[in-house]
């Protein structure tokens, strides 16, 4: 910064400038005239536009709808397994509140294989099984502190 001290005075003037103003400078278009193709524009690489989306889905001629998850990784499948082990310890020692929450763990866990056995139902078939392995979770967290 430099050494010379600003005073408010110097800073913002009050004064009438010959100057045209600046709102006659500006222009109501939103592109020059001689200009017919939009300007460029930066988004990032997942970015749709909603012109595309339109048209995308007027090929479509359906309605986006989420895809549903149809297969199981890797760590699904440890977690089924996981959840299975505790259901049998939960049967052997009679432990309900862990026999509800591995049952809802299984349940949410196997969702897709169960949804794709019902064909054309297959999304109301998650939907059913998502809400009732929640439903059946908070029931076991219930029953674990009464």
């Amino acid at each position: 910064m430099d050494d010379k001290k600003f005073n408010d005075d110097e800073l913002y003037s009050v004064e009438d400038s010959d100057d045209e103003l600046y709102a006659e400078k500006v222009s109501l278009e939103k592109f020059p005239p001689e200009k017919t193709s939009r300007p460029k524009t930066f988004h990032s690489k997942n970015f749709v536009d909603s012109e595309t989306q339109a048209a995308e889905n007027k090929k479509k001629s359906l309605p986006h709808e989420p895809e549903l998850k149809t297969k199981i990784s890797h760590a699904e499948t440890g977690g089924g397994v996981i959840s299975a082990v505790m259901l049998v310890y939960s049967l052997a020692e009679g432990d309900k509140p862990l026999f509800f929450l591995s049952t809802a763990l299984l349940i949410f866990l196997l969702r897709p294989i169960i949804g794709a056995l019902a064909g054309k139902n297959n999304r109301a078939v998650q939907n059913a099984l998502h809400s009732f392995s929640i439903v059946l979770f908070i029931g076991s967290l219930i029953m674990l502190f009464l």
